[in-house]
């Protein structure tokens, strides 16, 4: 190959190595700002960790939110990516934030068409939630009526899953990048009272692995995790539950940075939030971290989980 062949193919890779680090790279935040204490219990005969932090605010009968990775993640990981906008709200609201690991990088939340392993073994991860809270009791004297759940992508399932059937352990969730599954497509058995926890989902209309129209969720074609309803009509099922409207009472839209923000609010007070992020990808909003180009524009502002809170936890 000649001098100048050599020139063009060493350019090309330039240029194809900087395309790739622009589409799939992405700097993590500074690290949080207290250390995380790594737990583990066991459940089901399997031992499971999870990861605590309690910022210098934390006092008794204190709330808790627990922070539930997306897939092939664990609680460590999920920390080191989102935990400065959680452990600021931890922190402002004096509240213990857990990061729980799945198993082999899934929770169990339930969708029948998955294959990885927390769904095919039928991992208890109510039960580790379970577990988790009444070790809390026990530790730090949270206020039991005061547990959150945020979940991300297949811990946006499991946080669904965790206020279908077990409407005593958490007061509310928040759920981003995952839509309610088809009647096909899980197998949770909805509990009495399960109307009880207030439900928050944060959706972009371009995510390309959950649809925000509904259809069938896939990892860019590969990794068929089967049909789900659309944003909307995942808010209407969680609001219906709960013997609200149908109709929501509250449709504003806002901008928040380059992106429209559409909030619609059930219930007065809320009861059932749908954000609908115009424009955004499979990311959640804050402030620090920067989701990789391939998943989608990143609303870059803390506002909707701060207001997504103040409605949960109402104080």
């Amino acid at each position: 190959m000649g001098a100048a062949m050599m020139g063009v193919a060493a350019g090309v890779l330039l240029v194809l190595g900087g395309l790739g680090r622009w589409y799939f790279y992405t700097p993590m935040p500074p690290a949080a700002a207290w250390a995380a204490e790594r737990r583990t219990v066991t459940v089901g005969g399997r031992e499971r960790e999870f990861w605590v932090v309690a910022p210098p605010t934390v006092r008794a009968h204190g709330p808790v939110l627990l922070v539930l990775h997306g897939s092939l993640m664990n609680g460590k990981k999920m920390r080191r990516m989102l935990g400065p906008v959680f452990e600021r709200l931890a922190e402002r609201h004096g509240a213990v934030v857990v990061y729980p690991s799945g198993v082999e990088g899934h929770f169990n939340e339930g969708r029948l068409a998955a294959k990885y392993s927390a769904r095919t073994l039928n991992i208890d991860d109510v039960g580790l939630v379970r577990a988790i809270v009444d070790g809390l009791v026990a530790t730090h004297a949270i206020d039991r009526t005061r547990v959150f759940g945020f979940g991300y992508s297949n811990g946006g399932g499991m946080a669904m899953r965790l206020a279908v059937e077990a409407p005593e352990l958490v007061a509310g969730i928040i759920v981003a990048n995952a839509n309610l599954p088809t009647p096909d497509n899980h197998q949770w058995a909805l509990a009495a009272g399960a109307a009880r926890a207030k439900v928050v989902l944060v959706e972009g209309t371009l995510d390309p692995i959950n649809p925000y129209a509904g259809g069938r969720v896939t990892i860019f074609g590969f990794s068929d995790r089967g049909m789900v309803c659309s944003a909307p009509d995942s808010a209407a099922w969680f609001a219906q539950h709960a013997g609200l409207a149908v109709a929501p009472l509250a449709d504003d839209t806002r901008r928040i940075g380059a992106l429209a923000v559409r909030q619609q609010d059930w219930g007065s007070p809320p009861h059932v939030r749908l954000v609908t992020m115009q424009g955004a990808g499979h990311t959640v909003p804050q402030a620090d971290y920067r989701f990789p180009k391939f998943l989608g524009a990143t609303v870059q502002s803390d506002e909707i989980l701060q207001d997504a809170w103040a409605m949960l936890d109402g104080r």
